[in-house]
């Protein structure tokens, strides 16, 4: 027999708590509760003088039961109880402790949210595609056109033009560097309006 303090630590009468223990494993219903009843006050002790907060005790001693109830089939009968049910507690306080450390080592809690930053509509800095389209010559932007907005190839783009591919790749290529010159002349611009 078993004798267990209640949570004064005066003693109560003798319990016999292999008894309870074997009942559990039977799947009698009165067992899970005079087992947590007289089980827990000791168990909370044990895991506050651990554990600071009041929360993380009450989930390891929530987690104890729950192992205590998936592995009661490896309790062996006739040993002692209270040896079986610590070295379950110690174990749920180990898992406890890495779970609590991984947290603290990937999460930085935060008091005060932060404000989310509002999106401000900044004008369009880069000119339409239209704009900049209209002016190359008619044939570069043809040619343009249709490799980057139809999404053809260089041979499509000559049988649709009646040209041959080195001629639809020299107006792509001088479409191109007119292209670029006219947005860096537009960035040299923003530049001198930002200045004054």
């Amino acid at each position: 027999m078993e004798t267990v303090l209640s949570e004064r630590g005066t003693r109560l009468r003798p319990l016999d708590l292999a008894h309870w223990m074997n009942r559990y494993q039977d799947a009698d219903p009165e067992a899970p509760g005079v087992l947590v009843t007289t089980l827990s006050p000791g168990l909370l002790r044990f895991f506050r003088c651990q554990v600071t907060s009041q929360e993380q005790v009450d989930d390891l001693l929530q987690e104890t039961w729950l192992r205590i109830h998936r592995v009661r089939h490896t309790y062996r009968r006739g040993e002692p109880v209270l040896p079986w049910v610590y070295s379950i507690a110690l174990r749920v306080r180990v898992d406890g402790y890495r779970r609590a450390s991984r947290v603290s080592r990937h999460e930085t809690p935060v008091e005060v949210l932060p404000e989310p930053v509002m999106h401000v509509e900044r004008p369009n800095t880069v000119p339409e595609f239209e704009t900049l389209m209209a002016q190359l010559p008619e044939s570069q932007r043809e040619v343009v056109t249709m490799l980057k907005v139809g999404g053809l190839t260089l041979e499509e783009v000559a049988r649709a033009t009646s040209s041959t591919v080195g001629a639809v790749k020299q107006r792509a290529h001088r479409a191109y560097e007119r292209l670029r010159g006219l947005l860096q002349v537009r960035a040299g611009q923003r530049e001198k309006e930002a200045a004054n």
